[in-house]
This record gives C-alpha cells, structure tokens and sequence, in this order.
C-alpha cells in the first residue's frame, strides 16, 4: 500500500508499490491563467524516506536555478541604454543625468556587443586591462565599473542574469585631486579685470561667481525677483543647465540664501539699469526693422545673465565665452595645434585641450577664501548649498588642514613669546 508525505510548498513525497522507492514531485505555485496549482515531471528516488526528503529540496533548487534566469538575447548596450533612460526620473539634476550617459556611452563601447548572459569576470578583466593600456585613468575605471555593477545588479533583479560579474571585482575610487583655486592676488586680479570692463550679463556672471561662489547652473538660472537689495541677499532658487530648461538646483541644500557685499551689490544694480536700456533699445531697433524677432522686456522675472533678447544664456554658448575671456586675460591657454597623419597618410591638424581657469574653480576659491580668512565650515556649506558639512570639509579638506598648520604656528608663537 502506498503512502503519501505532502511538504507545505515545497512538493510531495510518495512512496510506490516498491521497497525503498519514492516518487518525488516540485509545487510550482499557483498557474495565473488557470488558478490551478502546479506539480514539476514526478521523478523516481531509490532509498530511505529521508533520502527521498532531500532529493525533493535539491529537485526543488534545480527547478528553481533553471527558472531564474530566462534565456535572452538582449545585449549590455541595449539593457545599459534601457536602464538609462528609466532611470531620469531619479535624478534631481539634469547635469547629473547627462553624466550617467557619458558612463553609459563608454559600458556600450566596450561590452555593448556582449549579451547580458555572455558577459563574466575574465571578460572584464581583460577588458580592463586593455583600458588602462589605451590610458584610461583609474578615475574613469572606477565610474564605468561602478556603473556596470549597478546595470548587472539590475538584470539579476530582471532574472536576466544568475549573478552579477563585476562582484569579485574590485577598482577602489582613486584619491581625489585637490581641488583647485585662484590666489588671493589672482581673484583680486581677476576682480579688478572684471570691474575695469564695461558691465555686461558675462562679466556679470563671472563676478556673482567670484563673490558667492554659485554653481555655473545657478548663476545663469538667477533672475531679478530673487536678487533682494534691501536685504543685500539673493536666493537660489533654480539652475539652468545644458538642458536649457529652469529646474531645481542640485540638491535641497542648493535652495538657499546668499549674503552679498557691497561690491556686488552696487555691480548688480548697475547691470540691472544697463539691461533695461539695452533690451528697450533692442525691441525700438526690432520694431523699426519690422522683423520677427522678439526682444522681451526687463520683469522681475528676467534672468539676471540674459541673452541679448532678454531670456536665458545658453550654458554653452557660456563656456565658450568664458575661455575666450580667460585666454585674452592671461588667465588661460588655448589648446595647441598638432599635426599628424592619420591612418590612410593623410596629413590632419588635432588640438589639445584648453588649459587655464574653469568656471568651477570660482566656487572653490570662494570657498578657499572663506576657509582661509577663518569661517567656519558650516558657513561654506551653506554658502555653496553643499548636502552636509562632512562634504565640504572632504573636498576642501587642504585648506582645512593649511589653517590647522597656520593654527598650530601661531599657538607656538603665543606660547613661546615674552
């Protein structure tokens, strides 16, 4: 006579009309179309009850390790593409966005070919090692692994994958550069330069930088209804980055306050009289040539860094500017002209990068400057609407250390002098 051991979930174990023989079958859970509760194939164990128990649990871990993964032909590039573009609404900053595509780019580059479930641990080392000796730096190494880990890491959620390669893995985050600032004689020099030139929205950024050490993003997203004269203070309420659309700042910390000096005060009313005239000139001169173009009135709604029609600067059409601006005053080089022949022999002109200030480093020798002259670090952080003050003091962490060694000098003065 037969019997019968059901295992809540897991399966059944039935014993046959044979001694010491077992029939074994996996539960499959409930079917989604039918209702009906499914059963794997029944298979055959020879053996004692016990033995069949545990023939059922490794049936049930093979059924399960074979059902995981489903077969697919969908490569990295394609999957990294997808994850990609799911992905912009979990950014805050579009900037942000923009950046992940440049990580993306380079994981199709050099996986983009592979499927999801071709791609292992002896493939990217190698591929990594190929890398560094066409000179990728272990900065971009560490972005793209980093990057494809997360990628893999989505497919074995998807059950396109068993495992994620990239785990035994390991490529550290290099040591950060420190980071790097003007002289306090050179944004002196580049203050006085500024201050010396007829005002203008470019001059007018460059110099909201240098006193407030705004992000790039935030200065071209500034308007006139957040710059407040009587309290000689602007609030940061928005950037316009390089997808030319006004949205938050960077992070929540980003909407703040800014205390603004004499100087730039006094800059900025100066421009915002300037503006008006030059956009109502413009819109006389537009309407006598009856043409289409339209110049827009100076409002509280106005960007403080406007176009000649009165909307926002192209942040692009910024930069260029803003290299321009630094070659023709000795605060930057333009790239040098090298030629070479390419591989079919003919001859070709390639030219190195721009070498000099970055608009960047602005915010960093404000933050510098603060540091320097003795604020403390919850007043950067606010100033530069950093997340928290643990940032600030990582990334400004040799100024930092530059006023401890001018601290201890001083202690040692006190102590030692009469």
């Amino acid at each position: 006579m037969s019997g019968r051991n059901s295992l809540s979930g897991l399966g059944s174990v039935e014993k046959t009309g044979r001694k010491n023989t077992w029939r074994i079958r996996v539960a499959l859970g409930k079917d989604p179309v039918t209702g009906k509760y499914r059963k794997s194939p029944s298979r055959t164990v020879h053996g004692t009850k016990s033995e069949a128990t545990k023939a059922l649990m490794e049936y049930r871990a093979e059924i399960m390790d074979a059902s995981a993964v489903r077969p697919s032909d969908i490569t990295v590039g394609e999957y990294a593409v997808r994850f990609h573009e799911e992905r912009e609404h979990e950014f805050r900053s579009p900037l942000a966005w923009n950046r992940e595509a440049y990580e993306i780019k380079r994981i199709a580059e050099a996986f983009g070919a592979y499927r999801l479930q071709e791609l292992d641990t002896l493939t990217l080392r190698s591929a990594y090692s190929r890398m560094r000796k066409e000179g990728a730096t272990e900065s971009r190494l560490h972005r793209v692994h980093q990057k494809l880990s997360q990628i893999m890491n989505q497919a074995v959620d998807d059950g396109l994958v068993s495992k994620n390669p990239c785990s035994p893995i390991s490529i550290p985050r290099p040591k950060p550069k420190e980071r790097h600032s003007l002289t306090v004689g050179e944004a002196q020099r580049l203050n006085s330069v500024i201050l010396g030139m007829p005002v203008s929205a470019q001059h007018c950024a460059v110099l909201l930088a240098l006193h407030t050490g705004m992000r790039r993003g935030e200065v071209l997203g500034l308007t006139w209804e957040h710059v407040h004269f009587d309290k000689r203070k602007l609030y940061v309420a928005q950037q316009y980055a390089c997808d030319k659309v006004p949205r938050d700042p960077k992070s929540k910390k980003s909407k703040r306050w800014i205390s603004l000096d004499s100087e730039i005060i006094a800059y900025l009313e100066e421009w915002k009289r300037t503006q008006r005239i030059e956009l109502e000139n413009r819109k006389r001169r537009l309407d006598g040539e009856d043409t289409d173009a339209i110049a827009i009135p100076q409002t509280e709604k106005s960007p403080v860094v406007s176009n000649v029609y009165g909307g926002y600067y192209d942040p692009n059409i910024f930069g260029r500017w803003f290299r321009e601006f630094c070659v023709e005053n000795g605060f930057g080089e333009q790239g040098r002209a090298i030629r070479y022949m390419d591989s079919r022999g003919i001859p070709r002109i390639k030219r190195t990068g721009y070498e000099g200030l970055k608009f960047h480093e602005l915010r960093h020798t404000q933050a510098t400057l603060l540091i320097s002259n003795g604020a403390d670090i919850k007043t950067v952080q606010n100033r530069l609407g950093h997340s928290t003050a643990a940032l600030t003091m990582d990334i400004y962490a040799h100024a930092i250390e530059q006023n401890d060694r001018e601290a201890a000098d001083e202690i040692g003065e006190l102590l030692g002098g009469e």
